[in-house]
């Protein structure tokens, strides 16, 4: 098994003449790391792009730093810069380029670039300048049958962490026992689990006998950006009666292992029926639409590991009665910064990365680029996931970013609207926003 945390990084300059050197180390790198031909001439083409991209738009001769990193189950290239009049709008879910378009052509390359790999990101710093982000995952087969197991109560059990074939077997049932519950995405990917787990990314318990047989189980994993908080799923519980324990025992065993960590807060985003809500407290609700339209409330949990000694976050006015009302609830000690637009410059053109768990009929939106175009662009969005038939549109903001907070009049004016907040889980507060037809 390779080494996830290996990482190469090439130094150079934003030249063409440098284009053969850029290419060669991005699928050097990714085929090093375990990507397959496919995967790593997508992440090639999309390096090779962007890295053109940049040398039609600055002929300064700048410094470009490339670094890849392993990360067991995909692969991810990171391009560092500093140049003006960088804009990312082909990045979006809804752009198109015009062959009669001079300008349409620049962004043909970008385009191609966030549609050759999985995920993307974009920072930029005032300091260090602009860095994009390449995710380009390797590819694992996803579960074709949904027939589950039939798994006796068990005589007795104790609570471990699986091995790669128990793991496996853990996701098929849980995929088998809860095709109606949400469940996370890469259940229904269980080689893509196993590598998750072994990267550190993802941690699992389950409850067995002395047989094997699988009676439960819960998974768990930090946000990568802090370590404030922690998400788990479950517990997922196959034949065992209530009076057997198996979900207060591997709540038991989850609480254990993170209750040294800094950690603050532990959030349930995927809570199963057998939930023991003794351990947690309601964080607010979602709503999961199906395919006739209906809806069904779905609740997210969370319980406090240690005391909150507070924060500050960005909110526009707009905001501001919605978060006190939550802060107070959930006993958060904030201090909330207002802020809104002053009249400052801002950039022509705003992005949004998307994504998608289409088992679910889900997307996630999340801002990733400020721009004035932000609510026509929000609305275009809108409308191109309603024509796919994804009714159940999330939408993100950081409230660590005052950018991010400032875009709060944008979502109202496209039927968005506050729903929760998920403390900790990015530079600050994560709110919650989400779509509503007719709001």
């Amino acid at each position: 098994m390779k080494n996830y945390m290996e990482r190469t990084s090439l130094d150079a300059r934003i030249n063409p003449i440098f284009t053969a050197l850029v290419t060669s180390f991005a699928e050097q790198s990714a085929k090093a790391f375990g990507l397959d031909h496919a995967g790593a001439l997508k992440l090639t083409l999309a390096c090779e792009e962007i890295f053109t991209y940049l040398c039609g738009i600055d002929k300064g001769d700048k410094p470009v730093t490339i670094e890849a990193k392993n990360g067991l189950y995909f692969v991810q290239v990171k391009i560092l810069f500093d140049v003006a009049h960088f804009d990312p709008r082909a990045f979006n879910l809804t752009a198109k380029v015009s062959l009669d378009d001079e300008s349409g052509l620049e962004d043909m390359g970008l385009l191609i670039a966030s549609r050759s790999v999985d995920r993307f990101s974009i920072n930029h710093d005032a300091r260090e300048g602009t860095g994009v982000v390449l995710i380009k995952e390797r590819t694992y087969p996803e579960i074709t049958w949904a027939e589950s197991t039939a798994v006796k109560p068990l005589k007795g059990f104790t609570i471990t962490a699986p091995d790669p074939e128990a793991l496996k077997l853990f996701a098929h049932q849980t995929v088998s026992t809860y095709s109606d519950n949400p469940y996370p995405p890469d259940f229904r990917f269980p080689g893509k689990l196993v590598d998750m787990v072994a990267s550190g990314e993802y941690k699992a318990l389950i409850a067995t006998d002395n047989y094997g047989a699988i009676g439960g189980g819960v998974i768990w994993r930090w946000r990568i950006a802090r370590k404030k908080i922690v998400e788990c799923a479950g517990p997922y519980i196959f034949g065992q009666p209530p009076e057997s324990g198996i979900a207060e025992k591997l709540m038991d065993a989850l609480i254990g292992a993170i209750a040294k960590t800094e950690a603050i807060c532990l959030i349930n985003e995927y809570a199963s029926p057998e939930l023991p809500k003794q351990y947690f407290e309601p964080l607010g609700l979602v709503d999961y639409y199906g395919p006739d339209g209906t809806f069904v409330p779905w609740c997210l949990y969370y319980r406090l590991l240690k005391e909150d000694v507070g924060s500050q976050v960005w909110a526009h006015p707009e905001l501001e009665d919605f978060l006190k009302i939550q802060y107070k609830s959930l006993s958060f000690a904030r201090k909330i910064v207002l802020t809104s637009y002053g009249g400052e410059a801002r950039p022509p053109h705003s992005v949004f990365a998307s994504q998608f768990v289409r088992t679910q009929r889900v997307v996630t939106l999340r801002p990733v680029w400020d721009g004035i175009d932000v609510s026509v662009n929000l609305s275009r969005h809108v409308q191109i996931l309603k024509n796919e038939d994804i009714q159940t549109i999330f939408l993100e903001i950081d409230l660590g970013h005052a950018w991010q907070a400032n875009l709060v009049p944008a979502l109202r004016e496209n039927g968005f609207t506050p729903r929760l907040i998920l403390p900790y889980a990015g530079r600050a507060d994560i709110v919650v926003f989400q779509y509503r037809e007719g709001m």
